[in-house]
């Protein structure tokens, strides 16, 4: 018999690496006893609820291409804490031909040991769920007290404490640019350009995300012009996740927000804020569609280079 052994941590802690180092070590002695052979380790160091993970996924590949017999893991929940997930995994394996056994003995499809399958996958995906609530009402418990919760601050200030501090470097003076220019008429386009250009940071590549980019977007601009974290106060629990096994987002209402005013040093003016989200409403509210008018892709735009167009309710060229 081949195994693929499956062996898998939620994170990088030094007691969890350990964990990896334990779970090979049970699997070497398993499989010795067995009188079986090693096809591979697949390990990963991410959370069971996604299916997302670079060796899972390399073992299901595998496993359609039929390059072992059993898929050895220490319990159901190593592989998933997805009832679905479960179930794919389970689904791919019985198609062709390939066993799964756990070494807590709950699942072993070579002697038919199928009937908890569906017990085991429910319970894990509810101890996932039960997991993630009590992690959110911690949370809220501390964005109620004023602490900001966030993984990374927003563009601008540094957290210490659960405090936000704003940054000693050049940064809040380009968020107040970007209000400044905002106001002055400036579009979420040119602005973002004009970063650019000047070789200024994008706020992802400055909180070192991976995949950064350096080219600066509407979408960053309007996010920066619409946070309220800028005038001083905590808005939190704006959005959270549609479910534990996944990962999309919905909006909070207004009203289950949780907001704190006057928590940390402003960057931008309150009556500046209110006067932004005015305009952005504005601009929003009465875009109109180009037209063609006497000197449309005529003009040129200083800044970009591009064709001009009339906006009416503008009354003039953009």
């Amino acid at each position: 018999m081949r195994c693929a052994v499956y062996i898998r941590v939620s994170t990088d802690k030094e007691e969890q690496k350990a964990s990896l180092k334990y779970q090979k070590e049970l699997f070497y002695r398993y499989i010795e006893e067995k009188g079986w052979d090693i096809y591979e380790f697949y390990m990963d160091v991410q959370t069971g609820t996604t299916g997302k993970r670079i060796n899972l996924q390399k073992m299901i590949e595998e496993d359609q291409a039929k390059k072992f017999d059993i898929i050895l893991a220490k319990e159901l929940s190593r592989l998933a804490h997805n009832g679905e997930l479960s179930y794919k995994i389970k689904n791919l394996c019985e198609s062709h031909g390939i066993h799964i056994i756990t070494l807590d003995n709950a699942i072993n499809t070579l002697i038919g040991n199928t009937n908890m399958f569906g017990l085991y996958a429910w319970m894990y995906e509810q101890e996932s769920q039960n997991t993630s609530n009590r992690v959110k009402e911690t949370i809220r418990t501390r964005a109620k007290k004023g602490l900001f919760k966030s993984s990374n601050p927003q563009y601008g200030y540094e957290v210490r404490e659960g405090t936000l501090y704003v940054r000693d470097d050049n940064t809040s003076s380009i968020v107040k640019r970007i209000f400044e220019e905002y106001l002055a008429g400036s579009g979420r386009q040119s602005i973002p350009r004009r970063l650019y250009n000047k070789d200024i940071s994008t706020p992802a590549d400055l909180a070192g995300k991976k995949n950064a980019g350096d080219k600066w977007n509407d979408l960053t601009i309007k996010l920066i012009l619409t946070n309220p974290h800028y005038v001083g106060d905590l808005v939190q629990n704006r959005s959270t996740t549609v479910s534990v096994t996944s990962k999309k987002r919905r909006q909070v209402e207004r009203g289950n927000q949780i907001i704190v005013k006057d928590t940390h040093e402003a960057i931008i003016p309150r009556d500046v804020f209110d006067a932004v989200q005015q305009q952005l409403k504005i601009r929003t509210k009465f875009i109109t569609a180009p037209k063609k008018h006497l000197f449309t892709n005529v003009l040129f735009c200083y800044d970009c280079g591009k064709g001009m167009w009339y906006r009416s309710n503008r009354k003039g060229y953009v």
